[in-house]
């Protein structure tokens, strides 16, 4: 692939799923190369590989002769993203508890503040942008970039309902309250209080999701969400 048909392809990458996680496409809805490529000003060619990344990281599906529409999640979607974050994050957090990298570890003090600043200023944006923080602080202390990649993609999986589930009432405030429990558990180097504390906290997201979904959503809906 030559450069400009790269950068292409990026810039289609990019809009498309900047459409899918803003919600400007919506779960189920059918997106066509042509309108892409027109919207951009572009040719379909670096619009169609756009499309297969973004079927590969499961924000896309390919439905033989009916084309290409936004995936839509299931409870068992929503459970095998979590098994997976689970498993993950949990071990980062453990690992994390060995760092003693100083500038690091404050960066994880700092986070973890920002984020009950958000709580108190009631700005679920300031606290998904102090919970990104966290988690990046977290994948650096570790120095994984294969674990932070996939969780990143598991993020992006089922981001347009995170934006909606934090901002419940109460939501980010027992969410703080559950990261500053793997946050100390960290900074005291007790790997398995952390590792046990990440996944208590993602099964109790994970819980309160579902639940969610179950009693408020898909009853509502056809397909998934």
């Amino acid at each position: 692939m030559n450069p400009d048909t790269e950068s292409l392809q990026e810039m289609a990458y990019r809009n498309v799923k900047e459409q899918i996680l803003q919600l400007r496409l919506k779960p189920g809805q059918y997106v066509t190369d042509t309108q892409i490529a027109q919207d951009l000003n572009i040719s379909r060619t670096p619009v169609r590989e756009a499309f297969y990344r973004l079927e590969n990281e499961g924000l896309l599906v390919n439905a033989a002769r009916r084309g290409w529409h936004v995936y839509s999640l299931s409870l068992d979607d929503i459970h095998h993203i979590f098994d997976l974050k689970i498993a993950i994050e949990g071990l980062i957090a453990r690992q994390a508890a060995a760092c003693q990298v100083e500038a690091l570890r404050e960066q994880l003090r700092v986070a973890v503040h920002d984020m009950h600043g958000a709580v108190a200023a009631h700005s679920p944006h300031d606290w998904l942008n102090a919970d990104y923080k966290l988690h990046d602080t977290l994948f650096r202390m570790v120095g994984n970039k294969r674990a932070e990649r996939i969780v990143l993609n598991l993020n992006d999986q089922w981001h347009r309902l995170r934006i909606g589930f934090a901002a419940l009432e109460g939501r980010i405030e027992r969410s703080a309250q559950e990261h500053q429990l793997f946050v100390d558990a960290i900074l005291a180097g007790d790997a398995e209080r952390a590792e046990k504390a990440m996944r208590d906290h993602l099964n109790q997201v994970r819980a309160e999701l579902v639940r969610l979904l179950v009693n408020m959503v898909l009853p509502f809906v056809d397909e998934g969400v």
